[in-house]
């Protein structure tokens, strides 16, 4: 069981989730993704490429650097303190990321707007846990899968026209249940309370579904 646990914790790590609902973005076939695809046919690649860079590469460099200048004691970042700095420099990689997509979104008649409330709301929740973790420890695993739930399932609310309801649904079920394995791995591993991964849960499903279903973004 450990080592499922530990599989699990690398396999839905925090570092994977956006490019995960990237994926399941573009599964969705909506109009949205219809016309994305007339109007750029080779947008996909461009947009995974920069992703893969700016959600996942930089923040696993700046681990590696932050860990060869004894920043941070383990990868795993363990300790509350040492998780502040990586969450700074992940909140400005993922802003990175996010005024880009917006830039791309205006250029391309705002066919990109349902996944740049997702973005924002991916930042506003960054933002919220950066602050809290001045304090407190709190599961960024059990935040950033049941974001990703929260911002899929509000996704297929405000989207008109799913031609897929079926596949997409079965996503969000199995999203779901993912939230049950993460949670139950990280307490397996004893590496957060239980009140530590109910906060995250309910922190990461509650921003992100209410910003993605408000269509907020800035």
């Amino acid at each position: 069981m450990r080592i499922f646990s530990h599989f699990i914790s690398v396999l839905i790590h925090p570092v994977f989730i956006v490019v995960y609902s990237f994926l399941i973005y573009f599964e969705i076939d909506s109009f949205y993704n219809k016309m994305l695809f007339i109007a750029a046919p080779k947008i996909y690649w461009l947009l995974l490429v920069f992703i893969l860079m700016m959600a996942v590469c930089f923040p696993l460099l700046t681990m590696f650097i932050m860990f060869k200048n004894k920043i941070i004691s383990s990868y795993s970042i363990n300790e509350r303190k040492e998780r502040i700095p990586m969450l700074f420099f992940v909140i400005i990689y993922y802003s990175m990321t996010y005024y880009i997509f917006r830039h791309w979104n205006e250029t391309l008649l705002n066919l990109l707007e349902p996944y740049v409330y997702f973005l924002f709301a991916g930042i506003l929740l960054l933002i919220i846990v950066f602050i809290i973790t001045f304090w407190w420890k709190i599961s960024l695993h059990s935040a950033s899968i049941s974001g990703l739930c929260g911002g899929i399932m509000a996704e297929t609310l405000v989207i008109s026209e799913l031609n897929n309801i079926t596949t997409i649904m079965i996503i969000n079920t199995v999203l779901l249940m993912l939230i049950g394995i993460v949670s139950f791995s990280r307490l397996y591993l004893k590496a957060h309370t239980f009140s530590q991964v109910i906060t995250g849960i309910v922190l990461g499903f509650g921003i992100m579904f209410m910003t993605v279903y408000f269509k907020l973004y800035v």
